[in-house]
């Protein structure tokens, strides 16, 4: 047994006070048959000599079929196919690239499944034989770990990307387009706070997407009298972006009816409604439409200011449709025509094109 001290013949049959060495050889034996790493020890010429429960757990082989044979059965190539060499030569020259040193190896299993493990080596000597004592644990779950964690890095570089073009973008169209310094301020905090309330929505989903009505009342909420508007609709699944710019233009939407338009009266209302439809070759469109009623005459502007181009441009785009805005008298109605298939395609969590 591995790091039992050898006795002198007056000690033979009995070890520190008075402790059997049979006593000593189960108490190691229950250390290593309990051990939640898996633990083989293998000869110098790489025959299996023990084989612990974990490892019985950990690679499907019984001990009874591992002792005897050749340790390199655990292991996938390259290193099924190198280990003896590797062995020959540390006979040889007492080269060492493991022995001693942990690292990161792969193993195999009797189904020949392959997993990643930690593996370390001791050396150690019974006699004039040289043995080694291999301890592996399995690091599947810690590698996904790391993967995933990496993968967020990346996430998180790539939203903060995007976040601060689509401020960048803000600001200039804002500041290209105020009246005053006054103005500038009010635009510009107003289309931040926009798009800071369809960040949280998109963080309480873990930037999975968001829900097309979770977005609409979110906006509604932020700009008054809930009474004062219609919410219609089927559960529809934006993707982050979508639903960004979504969140964006409904603000858009909602401040040009406060300043011009329905919201800018006592009396006026504003429909939201959308709909899923079928299309010839068995696919599905959203159609969403802004219609606000009651409020004062409305003409057609004689300019195309940011809102008009966030809502007609960026908001087509991100939805992979057309986006229609009209003056009729009785009030805005902005029509979006949308595939639907487009308004979530990229709403998997580290799709990328989110």
């Amino acid at each position: 047994m591995a790091g039992a001290r050898k006795l002198p013949p007056g000690e033979r049959s009995r070890g520190k006070r008075g402790t059997s060495t049979a006593a000593v050889d189960a108490r190691y034996r229950a250390i290593v048959d309990t051990a939640v790493d898996a633990i083989v020890v293998i000869d110098e010429r790489g025959r299996v000599e023990a084989f612990n429960p974990a490892a019985e757990r950990l690679f499907g082989y019984a001990a009874a079929e591992m002792i005897g044979r050749n340790i390199h059965l655990l292991m996938p190539e390259p290193y099924h196919g190198e280990h003896d060499g590797y062995l020959q030569r540390y006979r040889d020259t007492g080269e060492r690239r493991i022995i001693g040193i942990g690292r990161e190896v792969s193993g195999r299993r009797h189904d020949g499944t392959t997993f990643p493990l930690e593996l370390s080596i001791a050396e150690w000597r019974d006699g004039d034989r040289r043995c080694f004592t291999g301890v592996m644990r399995d690091i599947t779950d810690r590698r996904r770990a790391e993967e995933l964690q990496r993968l967020l890095v990346n996430e998180l570089n790539h939203r903060v990307k995007n976040t601060l073009a689509t401020v960048q973008s803000v600001a200039g169209q804002t500041l290209r387009n105020a009246a005053d310094l006054g103005d500038a301020r009010d635009s510009l905090t107003t289309r931040l706070l926009a798009l800071a309330r369809g960040h949280d929505i998109l963080t309480r989903e873990s930037w999975d997407g968001a829900e097309l009505a979770d977005v609409a009342a979110s906006v509604v909420a932020a700009h008054g009298d809930a009474g004062r508007f219609t919410l219609e609709g089927p559960s529809v699944r934006l993707a982050p972006k979508a639903a960004l710019a979504l969140s964006m233009a409904l603000h858009e939407l909602m401040t040009n009816a406060a300043k011009y338009g329905a919201l800018s009266n006592e009396d006026g209302q504003v429909r939201l409604t959308w709909k899923r439809t079928k299309t010839a070759d068995a696919g599905e469109r959203l159609r969403m439409t802004w219609e606000e009623i009651d409020g004062p005459p409305v003409s057609t502007p004689t300019r195309q200011g940011f809102g008009t181009r966030l809502i007609t441009g960026g908001l087509a785009r991100e939805l992979g449709g057309q986006v229609r805005l009209d003056y009729p008298p009785g009030g805005v109605v902005c029509e979006i025509d949308a595939e639907l298939a487009r308004t979530g395609q990229s709403n998997r969590f580290f799709r990328g094109a989110a």
